[in-house]
Formats: structure tokens, sequence, C-alpha cells
């Protein structure tokens, strides 16, 4: 099969012809129809994957094969999910056939297309596991209350995870850039700030529209002056902040009532240990999290009855197939994906 994968010297991707990947126990093969994009697809192929490894991380597309005894899908069920894609060769979204565990698909209903599928696979899942898992708000109908900050609005998982939020309940604070308003708060925002005014502005607006400060937040970019303006904005009681990335010790220690926990969507998809991190030395070992598979597969269930409540993908821009990923991956590097998602027909 054609695949995208990193290329033997380790500089980039290529497109490849790999072998179909052989099913484990509990496994499905689905044949790829459409391929998402997200940062971390760019950032493993950058600096992190190794050669032959298979890129992307987000699909949808249809079941070719189950293996014996897995009975929660059927050959020619739509499904989508996503895989940890950049760290192995034997599976990633980026390729005409790909090998993932039958109970962590979405099987897909009727109304949602397979191009949206594999659009929100990341985003819905990196929303959830912040907003539901680590900081224990309910799934709907229940419902949460006050306001929720977000710092980056505009990304895939800031607009999901608004999205999210407003469905539990809360109001939304959120930052972007002016030309994403509209979007944002199509999204569901209730508020939407320039970052580009610098912390003390954006602080102090979030203050004075929360009344003093939210107890809960999710920082999309956690990096920079995201991770201490997302500190500010908790209330003097002290909450919680979730992170994509691990923050400093320097930030840490200046907001100590604040409970900083980074998570990766990528401890969802495994049952062992992993190592991530820069291929030139500086990698760390990811254990595996109690529970966090579990979690995901039971979380899975609900994404049907989230999309009938509103749950929508990233604005989609739809693109050619595996060769045009590489200036995909380039237009993400230099900034110039903002407030859309690329697809990839397959």
């Amino acid at each position: 099969m054609k695949a995208l994968v990193e290329n033997d010297a380790e500089t980039g991707p290529v497109v490849a012809t790999v072998p179909v990947p052989t099913l484990q126990p509990g496994d499905i093969l689905v044949k790829v129809a459409y391929a998402g994009q997200n940062p971390t697809d760019w950032k493993h192929a950058a600096w992190i994957s190794r050669a032959g490894d298979i890129l992307g991380c987000d699909f949808a597309g249809t079941v070719a094969a189950v293996q014996d005894g897995e009975t929660r899908v059927a050959v020619g069920d739509r499904v989508a999910g996503s895989v940890h894609g950049g760290k192995f060769n034997d599976r990633g979204s980026y390729a005409e056939y790909l090998r993932v565990p039958g109970d962590l698909v979405w099987k897909l209903p009727a109304q949602v297309e397979l191009q949206d599928a594999a659009a929100i696979g990341v985003a819905l899942g990196t929303s959830i596991q912040a907003i539901v898992q680590s900081q224990g708000n309910a799934f709907p109908p229940a419902q949460a209350s006050g306001w929720y900050f977000i710092y980056g609005g505009s990304t895939g998982v800031g607009l999901v995870a608004t999205k999210l939020a407003k469905l539990l309940g809360f109001k939304v604070v959120t930052v972007a850039s002016p030309k994403n308003f509209d979007l944002v708060k199509s999204y569901g925002a209730d508020e939407v700030f320039d970052y580009r005014e610098g912390a003390d502005a954006v602080v102090a607006n979030v203050l004075r529209v929360t009344s003093g400060g939210v107890k809960q937040a999710l920082d999309t970019i956690s990096e920079g002056a995201s991770l201490a303006i997302s500190a500010r904005v908790i209330v003097p009681e002290g909450g919680q902040v979730n992170l994509t990335l691990t923050p400093d010790a320097a930030t840490t220690a200046a907001y100590p009532h604040v409970k900083f926990v980074p998570k990766l969507m990528y401890t969802y998809m495994t049952q062992e240990p992993f190592s991530i991190g820069p291929r030139a030395g500086g990698a760390v070992t990811v254990p595996v999290i109690p529970g966090d598979r579990e979690f995901y597969a039971q979380a899975l269930t609900h994404y049907t009855d989230l999309y009938e409540r509103g749950i929508r993908p990233p604005p989609v821009v739809l693109r050619g197939g595996l060769e045009d990923i590489p200036a995909g991956f380039k237009d993400m590097q230099d900034g110039k994906v903002s407030g859309e998602r690329y697809v990839y027909k397959l």
C-alpha cells in the first residue's frame, strides 16, 4: 500500500510503498478515505519520527477486515478515530489502510460525513481528556456552571473545546486574533479578546468579564506567554489549567495556587509505555496511565450524542492526496493555518 512515512534520512516525509498492516487480536483494518492534519503530525515528521514510521493521526474510512472475535464493528461499517501516527511503522492515518483496536473507533451515523469525521479526532479527544476526564466535568445532559477559559480559541482543539464547554453548561472566554473573532463566537464563545494586546490586557479583560477569574482552563498552545496568562486568570482560591505540553518549573513555581496538568491523547491509544521527544536526544518515556484507554473507549460511545447536540469539527479545507501532505505541513509550520483543518482525500 502507499503511505506517507519518515524518509530514510529522517529529514521529513516521503510517499512510499509499505506492507498492509498485520492485525493483532482485537484489531480492525480500515480502508482510509480521508485523513486530517494536526500540529502534532508535522512536529513528528520534523523532530520525532524515525525512518519508516507512518505519519498521521486522524482518519475516517470503511472497515475492510476484522480480526477473529471482534464484534463491535463489521466489514463495511464507516468508522473514524485517531492513532499515534509518526511513531510506528504499522499504523498511521496517512496510508491507504491502517490498523486500530475495534473498541477505539467511532462507528459513524449516517448524517456524519467522512471528511468531517476525519477532522475532529484529536481535537475532540484532547478536549474530552482535559475538560471531562481530567477536570471532572460530566458528559451531557449534566450541566456545569460558571466561566471557562480557553487559550487559543481558533486552534482546532480550541474551537472544539469551546463547543464542548458550552454543551457542558459553561460560559466561555477565550483569545484569538481579530480575524477569527466571528469564527470563535460561531462555535459558542461568549467573550473573545485579542491575545496580541499583551498579557496584562488579556488578563484584565478576562478577570473583568468573569468577575474575578475562572476555576478551570485549557491552554491549547502551552508555551510562551500562554502559560502565565492561563494561570493568572485562575481565581485566587485555586484551580486547574490543562496543557498540551509540560510546563516549565519557573511557571509552576510562580503560581502555586494553580494545578498544571499536562496531558497527551496518545495515552488513550496504548497499553504500553512509549517514548516521545526529539530524535536528536531528550526523549522521555510516557507511562501507561491506568484507566485512560478504558475511559477513551467509553468516551467514544458518546460521540454520536455529542454530534447530535452540536459538536462539529473545525472548518474543513479539502486537499489532495498523500503527495500534497508535506506542503500542508509547511503551511502549518509557517503559521498559515488558522481557524481551519486540512483534510486529505486518500
